[in-house]
């Protein structure tokens, strides 16, 4: 019986493992928030003040479409897209607190068309939260 080297296992595990590990180490570009939404569209800014992360809901057309998630004491800026706002060019926002069971806060259907802004404001406590549109 032969007897091989340690040398002869060594190369090809050492090569398997770094190619496996070059092809997982990858870099990926940070997206420009600012460069991704055009200046026409119809964008959503949300500053949110409350210590949880809060899920935010547009009711449009009598459905609710979940939208984002917003992280606790972040703020954000989406667009949103055509098919959210209704027929008649309103929508509402509504957000929720995760873990807060029945803490929502419906916001009153507000008239947008695209290059319009929505401002949506949440407080700590979410039934003070405001949307503002411009």
């Amino acid at each position: 019986m032969q007897r091989v080297g340690l040398a002869a296992f060594t190369l090809p595990f050492t090569l398997a493992l770094t190619l496996a590990a070059s092809g997982c180490a990858h870099r990926r570009a940070i997206p420009d928030d600012d460069a991704a939404i055009p200046d026409d569209a119809l964008v959503l800014e949300v500053d949110n003040h409350n210590w949880s992360d809060v899920l935010i809901w547009i009711q449009h057309d009598g459905q609710r479409s979940r939208f984002i998630t917003v992280n606790a004491a972040k703020s954000t800026t989406e667009p949103i897209p055509a098919y959210m706002v209704s027929s008649d060019g309103t929508l509402s926002l509504i957000a929720h607190r995760i873990g807060g069971g029945n803490d929502y806060y419906y916001s009153p259907k507000v008239s947008v068309r695209t290059g319009y802004t929505v401002r949506f404001t949440l407080e700590d406590n979410l039934q003070r939260s405001s949307v503002g549109v411009w």
